[in-house]
This record gives C-alpha cells, sequence and structure tokens, in this order.
C-alpha cells in the first residue's frame, strides 16, 4: 500500500521533499491520448460558495437535472464546520444542504475545504481557517524549527505571510487536524449517504488546488497576469531547502563544486535574495541552484499533497466505498511565453525546471505533479486529477502571454502518458455562458483524454446558453448505453406540450396513436428531458434526427405511431394502419470521419444534387469521430465533399454511383466505403 505511514509522515517528509522531483524518472510513454468517451465520463456542477437562497438552489438542481447532470460539488468548509473549537464539529448547514441535493436526484462531491474562503477570484464570502488553529501549534518544534504565531503560514518573497492554509512544509504537524476532521465527517455522513458520494475531492492549497499562493491577496503586484511571488520564505521553508540540499548532495563542498559557491555553512543555503533577477536573468531555468531551487519547491508541494491524500484515505476507511479520490491543479496559463516562459506555473509550484519544458517526454514540466494520482494505486481509492481553464484559448502575446488552450492539452496527454484518470472545470463561471467558452470546452474533450467536467457554478447551466451548451456536451461525450430518462414528442398535435411522452424498449422510443389535426404546417420534434434543452428535428417523416434540429413534417388528419432510437437517433413516423414505416427509396446515407473538432460538418454536393446540408453527429465509433446525413430521394450519381463550422474544406472529391444505401467516407480519401472502415 502507497498511502504514506505514520512514521514516514511525521519523521521523513520534510528531508525527503528535495529530492522528490530531482530523481524522478521520466514516465514510460504511452499511447497518445484520444478523445474520452469512457464509462466514466461524469458530468458535475458547482454548488454555491454558501446556499444563501434555497428555493432558488433547488430550481437550479432540478434544472441540471433533467438534461443529465450527475452530481453536485459542494465546498465543506473547514472554517465553518469547526469554528466553534478545537474537534468541536457543527454539521447544521451540511445536513440540510446533503438532503437538498440527494433529494433532487443528485449525488454529493464535498470538497474537504482545508482554505480560506476570500482571497480569491470569485470568492463571494468570508470564512477564515479555525482561529484556534494557529495558536494551537505557536511554540511547537518541526525539523528543529520552533514555530511562532506565523509558524504555520506561508511567507512570500515580500515577506508577507498567507493565512489562506497551513503551508505545507507544516503539514506534518496538522495532519492529525485534517484526520480528525475526516474522521468527523465519516461518522456523520458514512450511513447516511454511503453510497451517494460520487467523488471526495480534498483540497491541497489555495481555492482548494494543489498550488502556492503566488498571485493571492497577501502579496501586491502578483496577481494575473504577473509571474507572482516565490512562497519560500518561511523559517520551516528555508530549514526544508538546506536540509535537502545537504542531503543531495552530501557536504557544503560538493553544493559549492555544484553551484560556484563558497558557502562556509549550511545556514547560508538561502532561497533566492532578489526574485526579480532570479527569474529575468533566466536563472530559474539554466543555473544548476535554480534548477535544483525549482525542484525543491515543486517537490515540497507533491509531498505535501502525497501526505494530506494518504491521511484523508487512511481515515475514510472502508466509509463511501464508491468514491474516489480527487484533487486539482489549476490552470496557470499565463507567463507561458514571452521574455521569462513558464514564470507563473513555476512560482505556484506547478513544474520542474531541471527537465525540458517544452518536451512531451517530461509532460512539459506537470510529469512530477500529475504523478502524485499514481502514488496511491494500492489503496483501494482510484484518483482523479482536476484541471482547471478549459473555456479559454490563447492569448500568447504582451502583456499576457496566455497559452490556456494549449496548456489544457499539455497536462490532459500528460496524464493520459501515465493513466491518470484527468477530468475538466472552467476557470471563471462567465465562462460557462458563451459559446465560445463551449467551443473549447468541446475542444478539449474531442482532442485529450477528459472524461468529464464540472461547472462552475450551477446557476451558469440552469438556463440559457450554459443549459444548452452542456446538455449537447453530455449527450455528445456520454457513452452509448447511457439511458436517457425520458423522450416527449412535442408537437401541433398536443400544442407543443408534454402530454406524449413515449415508452423504452431496448434502445427505442414509442409513441402510438399520435393523431395530427386539420391545417397546414402540421409537425413535432422529440424533447428529451422537456425543457427543450436536448431535443432533436429533422426534415422528413423518417430518417436521422438532427440535435435542435427542424420541426418534422406530417400530414394533417393522420394518426401516426412514432419510433426513435437514442442511440443512432434514426426516427420513423408510420401512418396507423400501414404497419411498416415507408419505404425510404432514393434514399442515401452519407457517414464522414471527421478530420478536426468542429462544432458543425456538412456534405456539399454538385453533379446530380446541389446544396450544403447540414449533418449531424453519430458518435466516437472505431476511434473516430463520425458525422451522418440521409440525402431524401437522392439521385443515382453525385459528386460530394464536406466543409466545417470552422471554415475548412475537406480535399478530396467523391462521387456516389449507387456503390450502396449507405456509404462511409474518409478525410482526404476519396475512396467510397461500403462499410464503415
Amino acid at each position: 500500500m502507497r498511502i504514506p505511514s505514520p512514521v514516514r509522515r511525521l519523521g521523513g517528509l520534510l528531508l525527503g521533499f528535495a529530492l522528490i522531483t530531482g530523481l524522478v524518472a521520466a514516465p514510460t510513454p504511452a499511447p497518445v491520448a484520444q478523445a474520452n468517451t469512457s464509462s466514466e465520463f461524469t458530468a458535475n456542477v458547482m454548488a454555491p460558495l454558501i446556499v444563501d437562497n434555497w428555493g432558488a438552489f433547488t430550481n437550479d438542481l432540478n434544472a441540471v437535472k433533467a438534461y443529465g447532470v450527475d452530481a453536485v460539488s459542494v465546498d465543506v468548509w473547514w472554517g465553518l464546520v469547526e469554528a466553534n473549537g478545537d474537534n468541536q464539529f457543527s454539521w447544521g448547514y451540511y445536513d440540510q444542504l446533503f438532503a437538498t441535493i440527494t433529494n433532487a436526484g443528485l449525488d454529493i462531491v464535498p470538497i474537504f475545504s482545508f482554505h480560506q474562503c476570500g482571497g480569491n477570484v470569485g470568492d463571494t464570502c468570508d470564512i477564515p481557517l479555525p482561529n484556534w488553529l494557529w495558536g494551537k501549534y505557536t511554540g511547537a518544534t518541526l525539523n528543529g524549527v520552533t514555530l511562532d504565531g506565523n509558524g504555520l503560514r506561508h511567507r512570500s518573497e515580500q515577506g508577507n505571510f498567507s493565512r489562506e492554509t497551513v503551508q505545507g512544509w507544516a503539514t506534518p504537524l496538522v495532519t492529525n487536524e485534517y484526520a480528525d476532521f475526516t474522521a468527523a465527517f465519516v461518522a456523520r455522513y458514512g450511513t447516511q449517504y454511503a453510497t451517494r458520494m460520487q467523488e471526495i475531492n480534498v483540497s491541497l492549497g489555495p481555492a482548494g488546488e494543489l498550488r502556492y499562493p503566488s498571485y493571492n491577496s497577501h502579496d501586491s503586484g502578483t496577481g494575473y497576469p504577473t509571474r507572482g511571488a516565490l512562497q519560500a520564505y518561511s523559517p520551516l521553508a528555508i530549514k526544508s531547502l538546506q536540509d535537502a540540499m545537504v542531503a543531495k548532495y552530501g557536504s557544503l563542498a560538493a553544493i559549492n563544486a555544484a553551484w560556484g559557491t563558497s558557502l562556509t555553512s549550511a545556514s547560508q543555503i538561502q532561497p533566492p535574495s532578489n526574485a526579480g533577477f532570479f527569474f529575468s536573468s533566466g536563472d530559474y531555468r539554466f543555473t544548476q541552484y535554480g534548477r535544483d531551487f525549482i525542484d525543491w519547491y515543486n517537490g515540497s508541494l507533491v509531498a505535501h499533497g502525497e501526505l494530506m491524500l494518504g491521511t484523508v484515505i487512511t481515515q475514510l476507511g472502508s466509509a463511501f466505498p464508491n468514491a474516489k479520490i480527487g484533487y486539482k491543479i489549476p490552470g496557470i496559463h499565463w507567463a507561458m511565453g514571452g521574455p521569462v516562459p513558464r514564470a507563473a506555473e513555476v512560482a505556484a509550484g506547478l513544474i520542474q525546471t531541471s527537465v525540458d519544458i517544452f518536451s512531451p517526454a517530461t509532460g512539459r514540466g506537470y510529469q512530477n505533479i500529475v504523478s502524485l494520482a499514481t502514488r496511491f494505486d494500492s489503496s483501494g481509492r482510484d484518483i482523479v486529477l482536476h484541471f482547471t481553464c478549459l473555456e479559454l484559448g490563447n492569448e500568447n502575446f504582451a502583456p499576457q502571454w496566455s497559452q490556456a488552450k494549449t496548456l489544457v492539452g499539455w497536462v490532459a496527454d500528460e496524464a493520459a502518458r501515465q493513466g491518470v484518470d484527468i477530468k475538466g472545470e472552467n476557470a471563471l463561471a462567465g465562462g460557462a455562458t458563451t459559446n465560445f467558452g463551449w467551443d473549447n470546452v468541446n475542444d478539449a474533450f474531442s482532442n485529450h483524454s477528459y472524461s468529464g467536467m464540472t461547472v462552475l457554478r450551477v446557476n451558469q447551466v440552469a438556463s440559457g446558453t450554459g443549459a444548452f451548451r452542456y446538455a449537447q456536451l453530455i449527450d455528445r461525450f456520454r457513452p452509448a448505453g447511457s439511458a436517457w430518462p425520458s423522450v416527449y414528442v412535442r408537437g401541433t398535435h398536443n400544442g407543443w406540450g408534454l402530454s406524449t411522452p413515449m415508452t423504452k424498449s431496448g434502445d427505442v422510443w414509442t409513441a402510438s396513436n399520435v393523431s395530427f389535426g386539420a391545417g397546414s404546417g402540421q409537425g413535432f420534434k422529440f424533447d428529451v428531458f422537456g425543457n427543450w434543452n436536448l431535443n432533436y428535428g429533422g426534415t422528413s417523416a423518417s430518417g436521422t434526427a438532427v440535435q435542435n434540429g427542424g420541426n418534422i413534417p406530417v400530414q394533417a388528419n393522420t394518426t401516426y405511431t412514432i419510433t426513435f432510437n437514442e442511440v443512432t437517433k434514426q426516427y420513423a413516423a408510420t401512418p396507423s394502419g400501414t404497419g411498416q414505416p415507408p419505404a425510404n427509396s432514393g434514399s442515401v446515407t452519407v457517414k464522414f470521419a471527421e478530420w478536426q473538432s468542429a462544432q458543425s460538418y456538412s456534405l456539399h454536393t454538385w453533379n446530380g444534387i446541389s446544396g450544403t446540408f447540414p449533418m449531424q453527429y453519430e458518435g466516437f465509433i472505431n476511434g473516430r469521430h463520425w458525422w451522418t446525413i440521409t440525402v431524401q430521394n437522392a439521385p443515382s450519381s453525385f459528386g460530394f465533399t464536406f466543409t466545417n463550422s470552422n471554415g475548412n474544406w475537406d480535399t478530396a472529391d467523391r462521387f456516389y454511383s449507387g456503390q450502396a444505401s449507405t456509404v462511409y467516407v474518409l478525410p482526404g480519401n476519396a475512396t467510397v466505403f461500403t462499410s464503415r472502415p
């Protein structure tokens, strides 16, 4: 079992911080990441930091449940639960919150929020860490350092102290606090919600993320898009650095030889005295001292994460047996290019600089922090890595030098290389309300190994563009076999209401004796959840339904049996008494494998039929994303190719000449196949 033992956690952790990353071997190469359609796909939303309007919150839960959201991520604030005193736990707020979520039919993803609420982007509440915490450890000794009133806090290059979390170098002192919190949570909810916890996330730093508070409010001039500030200047951090360097090199003489220095005492080993020059000169990448310092800085962060996760896993024991364990690293996507590349990621502790930070073989510097998920392979718990900023695009120019979209791919590809399950989040709430943001999210899922999404926050996707686009994402990436809960026929026959629910057998939904009245314009559509967030239409009485397609036309004064296959999206409206759908003579179905991620694809035709016709996404089949269209009353021959919503055209022209009623085409290939290649 790879959970750190108590002896290791309390005795050897700090000395080992420096060596963890410097000695990490490159991971064994694995297959390139592909779009994920795993049966483990999850679609979640975040609750408000604190729920203060229970009616609105309940309405939002019902709305997202209706189109397929699975669970709600909830901050369980340490500073709220244990505010009254050491081991004095108050759970009343969470009793109500968990009941509200599960009553809406959703599962729970509690975040053990060992960080304060306040001081981060989007924070709308003020919940500090328990006040008794700081005084409890004043005067305690760790690694030869006696703590004062700031002893548990990060200290930055500016000399400022952060109150947002306990610094990682003090983690061995406070693991008992994390253990007590976890044990109390299990005692309160381990029976009642034993099967309702989809995942348990562990906050490993500010904003619940495994990072240093390098761009937080205790320092000045360190926010976006600056490099931020190093946070390695506390007495505990400096002592850890000194011990680690002596352990790595064995003697001061060896350190001096490696660094080109003339140190006479280990106490002279210090973090950069001029952090600005340390970065601007390139020392953080190109000197041995700089690489050693950053490796220790990164390794300390990962060791802290390992200790905290191990503590929580040990205390959970067999409680919540189906719950995975999650941790989050942020998408620090700025200061990636420009004159000081990757500086903000370095200051936050996310990457090493002793490796090639632009090589896929090193995860572009992320191999060590991603590997944290692999250190619990024998624990009996699956570990999930969460990564933010999926909604953002690249802005690789001054002053931000942002490569958010690139970074989303880099981290996911490294996770795939190490066999780590990775799920995504949006960084900013507004990103879940724009088509631009959702286009980027779709690209991330199409091209990389993301297996689930958690949206910040639930009210952003309860209606409007957010709900519409999230429902589309869920329908596209939830694997076949994930059954819909309902389908309704809504049309002119029932005033577009919900009075015609369909019944299901296998994958096929059926509504019988659907009678349409007199007058022109009779028609209907399929509404999956009854709220139009996921709906399908078409252009004829039978064919392949298109998401958000037009009204399906039918004859006036006619009664139909209507069927719809939720997997293939094939549908038919058959007049009662005919026994079979009308013969679809003259129709040709064309299926095309996309060559790049796009919001939509279209069939472009000539020489027999002329026009550009929208296609419907079929699914991820045989390792490719396929689109399909059925051409009604097709001629015996015609030419065709494809275009997409990016404005790009496929390079090959094809000719249909009666090869089969269903044909398949690959990008850039003129061959018309009669079976799926």
